[in-house]
């Protein structure tokens, strides 16, 4: 059994006037449908929809299409609200031909406007196969009334809208073959961006009014995914920029190490090579005139005194060679040079230094033994400096394919916050020589509880290699004092 039912429809009787006027249609309902009716048309799905055009029902093609825009823009919304950067521009085509085919249209395209606000430059565009596609550059002075009223944010149709005096307008329509288009500026803030536009050149489409705010919204939408693109990309691009720098940055450190080891090596050299056998040349001379003033008791004190001081002073040359170079490091190995150098801190610091070194390979690489024992020398020298104990720890160890290096007092300690965001050079030249290691650091203190130096460095090659080879370079040349 068939019902009927009587609507008003909207409709528009003169598209260049958009002039809307109603028309009673009378629908023939299927029994099964009946009850929804009367409940209300919001509660009609799809499927009734289909069952209303099956039926005859000239309002159910309708209604079935305009729900299934509404399905459109709902999956639209929902798909651009996470979507990676790397796919939004697979998505916006992806919807622009869903929207085309939806509409009957042939192409349709979005287009932001350029920085002078000149053109329209369309970065996204759909065209059914055999259709020419859309221009690149939409607004131009060709074109002075289109552009002007996008600029105003005018919703355009052409030819509809054209005043009489857009003739390059009209010309444009008659090249291109355009039948029907239409332009939904975009804007944000108040100003125009952007457009959405979608071209018939088969046959002339009228366009609903209620359509725009849908198809704004979906420019919208494509728009936000975009801006939400170029910020990561943006953003992307300065990290980028960011990772040189430090690599130049690390690079730049490596060099300066490297020169730094060559200078205090090419110095140590020459103390030990030149200073002290002079001071020594003058020791010997020393004893030999205070052999021969035995009889002189008077002078005998000042001369013995100039041996002795000339002695000390040959041993202070020698150990703050020792300092610019630890020789002892190619002749014995980093764990001899840290027990020779904790011995020589405790005696010039009157500092206790337990030291524990364990598993420590002897043949270590060079790079890393001299890396190692220049952070615990910086770490030694810190200590004496702030932390205030008469004792401290330093262990050496191995464990898993790392080496560890482990510096502690029970001293006053300090905010290792306040000192990491501002570091001295003591505390970066530390941090630089363990990350070019690719090793890390660790430094943990509070005030009034001690500090804790703690060094993990990769046994296994890698690390940063212009540093290991320029090292090794270095010290492959290095002669010992």
């Amino acid at each position: 059994m068939i019902h009927h039912f009587t609507v008003q429809q909207r409709t528009i009787n003169n598209p260049a006037s958009h002039a809307d006027s109603e028309e009673v249609i009378a629908c023939p309902i299927p029994m099964e449908v009946v009850p929804a009716v009367r409940t209300g048309m919001n509660v009609l799905d799809s499927s009734m929809y289909r069952e209303l055009d099956e039926a005859g029902c000239p309002l159910g093609a309708a209604m079935s299409k305009r729900l299934s825009f509404e399905a459109l823009l709902t999956e639209l919304s929902a798909m651009f609200v996470n979507i990676p950067a790397s796919e939004v521009d697979a998505h916006i085509e992806w919807g622009l031909r869903r929207i085309v085919e939806m509409l009957d249209m042939d192409r349709s395209g979005l287009g932001e406007v350029s920085a002078d606000g000149k053109q329209l430059l369309v970065t996204h565009s759909y065209q059914l196969p055999g259709v020419p596609p859309s221009a690149k550059i939409m607004l131009s002075s060709e074109l002075p009334v289109y552009t002007r009223l996008i600029h105003q944010g005018a919703v355009i149709r052409l030819p509809d809208d054209l005043p009489p005096d857009a003739t390059g307008e009209r010309e444009y329509c008659a090249r291109t073959g355009l039948k029907t288009n239409l332009t939904i500026p975009l804007m944000v803030m108040g100003n125009v961006v952007g457009g959405i536009g979608f071209t018939s050149v088969r046959s002339s489409r009228c366009l609903p009014d209620e359509l725009i705010p849908r198809l704004r919204m979906i420019g919208d939408i494509f728009t936000n995914a975009l801006a939400r693109k170029r910020a990561d990309e943006t953003l992307k691009q300065k990290e980028k920029l960011l990772r040189q720098a430090k690599d130049g940055l690390r690079q730049l450190t490596s060099r300066l190490l490297i020169s730094q080891e060559e200078e205090r090596s090419r110095i140590a050299r020459e103390m030990h090579d030149d200073w002290t056998q002079r001071l020594a040349v003058l020791g010997i001379d020393a004893a030999n005139l205070e052999s021969q003033l035995t009889e002189c008791k008077m002078e005998m004190p000042m001369v013995n005194s100039i041996r002795q001081r000339l002695v000390s002073l040959a041993d202070d040359v020698h150990a703050l060679s020792r300092q610019l170079h630890p020789s002892i490091i190619d002749d014995l190995g980093l764990a001899e040079a840290l027990r020779s150098e904790c011995s020589a801190f405790s005696q010039r610091e009157a500092i206790l230094i337990d030291l524990r070194i364990e598993n420590v390979p002897p043949d270590l690489p060079q790079d890393i033994a001299l890396s190692i024992y220049r952070v615990a020398q910086e770490g030694l020298r810190n200590l004496a400096k702030h932390a205030a104990v008469n004792e401290a720890s330093l262990k050496l160890f191995v464990s898993g394919s790392e080496l560890v290096l482990q510096v502690r007092d029970e001293g006053v300690g300090f905010d290792a916050k306040i000192a990491n965001s501002q570091p001295g050079l003591g505390l970066s030249s530390m941090e630089e020589r363990v990350h070019l290691l690719d090793g890390t650091i660790e430094i943990s203190s509070q005030p009034g509880q001690g500090t804790s130096v703690e060094v993990h460095v990769p046994l296994s090659p890698g690390g940063f290699l212009p540093l290991r080879a320029g090292l090794r370079a270095t010290l492959g040349h290095m002669s010992s004092p």
